[in-house]
């Protein structure tokens, strides 16, 4: 156990207030970090999703085995699933954002001949050192016209990445395009979309990402390229053995109307949902969208976080600034004190938390109509603070699932975060209440 100290008791005393039983277990480093040292997890980075570590403890602490359905909606870059077919279990990812939903279905791709693909690799680099070497005097226009390339439609492309290196990860682009071996082509797609990150004008914060307007990098297109591919031929051969590998798949879709893309009962959940602190999940993503050819237009980025749980980006948060979001009935109580205290110092803040847990409140009631009698689940949320008020986001949610039929069974504190803020990374743990519908 935790030593209580680590924390700042008065946080935890609320929970006894809401009549909720908490434990402090021991889990480790459960950052993203943790992923980027482990085969396969490191081949996307996603700075909020969860470590390897922890989705294998709640593996364990939910009693998950070969027959239990898993659900995971909230994929993210496909942290749990990734470990569930690893771990030999049945389960299913959900996620909204189309790129995320690419990196974590082609992270699956596994059933290659590793020596074969590395043999592909070596030859397919030497063409590219060659291809680049060659154009290596020519301007982006000269190479767009020569090998009929197309700039990505993002905005200010220039802000992004600097012509030389476009130029580079263009013609890379092409050639990846052309790989006949479908597998391959989607183990070179995750190394390219990352790529194309690593290489373009900007910092990678935490959780955020923003313009590095006056580097100075030297930037190595086919050197991050290639290293991408090394990792990834790496962790093919660390695998498990391929007959113990579990079933798992991926969907793009909603999760606050889970029952359009789970026709199974769900036996499990074991996922983290979008925290309410107006991080955009499209913002992080939106140079790989646009480059890797997910999406073509503004308008649709602006249409996914409008979606999304928490998306706070661009329209997802004009439409907050006027009038007056009412929280569901059924949480009006868990919201009440929040509203209160938030309404006065910011409108836009309050229906901002309010459209976050009245969407998370739909989706706990279309898990509702899937949910197995077994039904046990963990989420992974932290709590935040808007305009000043502290968010109790695993007390309200915990009111949520109540309200819903579920059981709490407890709140495991996993850590503190953001420095003297009392910010915590908390686990809500449910199960069935009594036999669903």
């Amino acid at each position: 156990m935790l030593q209580l100290e680590l924390f700042e008791k008065a946080y935890t005393d609320q929970y006894q207030e809401h009549g909720l039983l908490y434990e402090m277990p021991q889990v480790g480093d459960v950052t993203f970090l943790n992923g980027m040292n482990e085969p396969v997890h490191r081949w996307f980075r996603l700075t909020p999703s969860y470590a390897p570590e922890l989705v294998r403890h709640l593996v364990e602490a939910l009693e998950c085995d070969s027959k239990t359905f898993i659900c995971e909606p909230f994929l993210g870059k496909g942290t749990t699933i990734i470990e569930l077919k690893k771990l030999g279990l049945h389960g299913i990812g959900i996620e909204l954002n189309p790129l995320l939903k690419l990196a974590s279905e082609y992270a699956l791709t596994w059933e290659v001949n590793v020596n074969s693909f590395a043999q592909f690799v070596a030859e397919t680099n030497q063409t590219l050192s060659t291809l680049l070497r060659q154009c290596q005097a020519m301007s982006l226009e000269q190479a767009l016209s020569e090998y009929d390339l197309a700039l990505p439609t993002i905005h200010d492309v220039f802000r992004w990445w600097k012509p030389d290196v476009l130029k580079d990860l263009l013609l890379i682009k092409n050639v990846s395009g052309q790989i006949e071996n479908q597998k391959y082509k989607k183990l070179y797609w995750l190394a390219l979309c990352s790529a194309a990150l690593d290489c373009a004008n900007v910092h990678r914060n935490h959780p955020t990402i923003s313009f590095d307007d006056d580097h100075t990098r030297q930037i190595d297109v086919l050197a991050e390229f290639s290293g991408k591919l090394a990792q990834i031929v790496q962790d093919l051969q660390t695998l498990p053995a391929r007959s113990t590998w579990g079933e798992v798949s991926c969907v793009n879709g909603d999760s606050t109307r889970l029952a359009e893309f789970v026709d199974e009962k769900i036996d499990r959940v074991i996922t983290s949902p979008p925290y309410p602190n107006r991080f955009s999940y499209v913002h992080t993503t939106r140079p790989q969208l646009f480059f890797m050819d997910v999406i073509q237009e503004a308008s649709k980025s602006a249409e996914i976080d409008l979606a999304a749980i928490g998306g706070t980006w661009g329209k997802a948060t004009s439409v907050l600034y006027d009038g007056i979001i009412e929280p569901h009935a059924n949480i009006a109580n868990a919201l009440d004190a929040v509203i209160q205290e938030l309404r006065p110092k910011s409108n836009l803040m309050c229906n901002y938390a309010i459209k976050y847990f009245n969407m998370m409140d739909d989706h706990i009631r279309e898990l509702k109509t899937r949910a197995s009698r077994k039904f046990r689940g963990a989420y992974v949320v932290g709590n935040s603070r808007l305009s000043g008020v502290e968010i109790l986001t695993e007390v309200i949610l915990a009111k949520s699932f109540e309200s819903n039929g579920f059981k709490v069974d407890k709140i495991l504190v996993l850590r503190k975060r953001g420095g003297k803020k009392k910010l915590f990374e908390t686990v809500i743990c449910v199960s069935a209440n009594h036999r669903f519908s």
